[in-house]
């Protein structure tokens, strides 16, 4: 029987719905009353989220904390490893990365209609 990391889970599950929702880091910490630095280094420990923020975060996103600490939160949503690990990525830029970022994805999905 494997063991699940909720910690894992939990951080995976957050950086997601922050991305879903199209909110910072920062964004969170305020709605939840932590500093953002916080909840920056709670997402990337191997601890993870303080169970008190957990509950604040679960509520911010009308959701319990059994369903951050499930898995099947991103499976849910069909999202491939790949794209989580992008998803984590893009999260942690500010919103001028992720302009530029946004700007390259558009340009590229625009020359590959225009291959076809």
């Amino acid at each position: 029987m494997n063991k699940v990391d909720y910690a894992k889970v939990s951080s995976d599950n957050i950086k997601f719905l922050l991305i879903k929702n199209n909110m910072s880091i920062r964004q969170l910490a305020e709605k939840i009353g932590v500093a953002p630095t916080t909840l920056n280094d709670s997402l990337k420990s191997k601890k993870g989220v303080a169970i008190d923020s957990l509950i604040k975060i679960a509520d911010c996103f009308n959701l319990t904390v059994n369903d951050l600490c499930n898995s099947s939160l991103i499976e849910l949503e069909n999202t491939s490893k790949s794209d989580i690990m992008f998803i984590n990525k893009f999260s942690l830029l500010d919103s001028h990365g992720r302009d530029i970022v946004s700007l390259i994805i558009d340009k590229e999905l625009e020359r590959i209609m225009n291959e076809t």
